[in-house]
């Protein structure tokens, strides 16, 4: 099997957190890292991408799935891990485990893993054993967008097939497309209730900002971590109610 790189579609609207995103994707991510971004930004070179990174740049004059359908065709691997820039990875994100969970989707012919589970899932299935204790595998109905990782394939026939925006992307028509496919998810059935996303087996992470607020009631610690890369925390609001009862 061919090696599963993470796809990081960035813009610069959002360039603020990249001090964030680069330093913990540089200490915590094994993968190939591919950095797509909006042809309009002129001052990439003050943030130093690592010249190891394979840049993308697309144009932002186009709707969100052509952006991501152009990127796509410029990735020959059989699948990719996905993530938008204010997922931010908190702890390993290694081959072994990431080409691991692609050689399982491979084997049952799965076109999407999501990086957690919800209680809601994981109460009324037994569950397929991971080769990591208290991890497993789930069905799911549908997807949740991020991280996860996709069969390249069909994240190219979700892009060119559904014409949506960025906030549009968990929306009826891409849940019933979706809803067609082949859909798992992997979550550390111990701490369902507690821990998902902070623990997940092959992404752990925090989303730092939810319809453009901070979740720094989901995450208490993630304020001090972005201040420490001197982001400016103070200027937007906080995010008050997505699943606040798990990290």
């Amino acid at each position: 099997m061919n090696k599963t790189p993470l796809l990081i579609y960035t813009h610069s609207d959002y360039s603020f957190i990249w001090p964030a995103l680069i330093d913990l994707v540089n200490k915590n991510v094994e993968l190939e890292i591919h950095f797509a971004y909006d042809k309009t930004f002129k001052d990439l070179e003050k943030h130093n991408i690592p010249i190891n990174w394979i840049k993308h740049v697309y144009d932002d004059s186009m709707i969100w799935t052509d952006r991501i359908a152009t990127i796509l065709n410029e990735i020959d691997d059989e699948y990719v891990l996905f993530i938008h820039e204010d997922w931010l990875p908190t702890n390993k994100v290694t081959n072994v485990v990431v080409n691991n969970m692609a050689m399982f989707m491979e084997k049952n012919k799965i076109d999407y893993l999501l990086s957690y589970a919800h209680i809601s899932t994981t109460s009324i299935q037994e569950g397929i054993p991971t080769d990591y204790d208290d991890y497993f595998f789930y069905k799911e109905k549908s997807h949740i967008f991020q991280p996860a990782i996709w069969k390249t394939k069909t994240f190219k026939e979700f892009s060119n097939t559904l014409k949506k925006g960025k906030n549009q992307n968990e929306d009826e028509d891409c849940l019933n497309f979706m809803g067609s496919k082949k859909c798992f998810s992997v979550q550390n059935i111990k701490t369902v209730t507690s821990l998902r996303t902070t623990n997940s087996l092959f992404f752990p992470h925090m989303h730092a900002l939810s319809q453009g607020l901070w979740n720094f009631t989901k995450y208490p610690q993630l304020k001090e971590l972005l201040n420490s890369y001197d982001i400016d925390t103070d200027s937007r609001g906080i995010h008050s109610w997505w699943e606040l009862d798990t990290q």
